[in-house]
């Protein structure tokens, strides 16, 4: 089964009232076995014009698994903070399964 994938392009707006998403959702991703393989970080765009500052990939096992923390009403809850405080992109994306 292929993996499943939350991609989110942010640009935080306010950085204060953003904080407790920052700070709670690393624990509600590790609950669903998800794992972050990028988290902010140092970027360097080599090609285009990227609109937001942060960027954030989390994997979790499957694209229903993703699909359940981001319905997890603790995470809608907390996400809010995300949301109020930020302009960006989420998607969900299945990954390539090679078999």
């Amino acid at each position: 089964m292929p993996k499943g994938y939350i991609i989110g392009l942010v640009t935080v707006t306010n950085h204060e009232p953003y904080r407790p998403y920052m700070e709670q959702t690393g624990a509600l991703v590790a609950e669903y076995g998800g794992r972050y393989i990028v988290r902010g970080g140092e970027k360097n765009v080599v090609e285009g014009e990227l609109d937001h500052d942060r960027m954030v990939v989390i994997e979790f096992s499957s694209i229903e698994v993703a699909q359940k923390f981001y319905d997890d009403p603790r995470y809608v809850e907390v996400r809010k903070a995300r949301q109020e405080n930020s302009d960006g992109v989420i998607v969900q994306v299945v990954g390539y399964d090679q078999s």
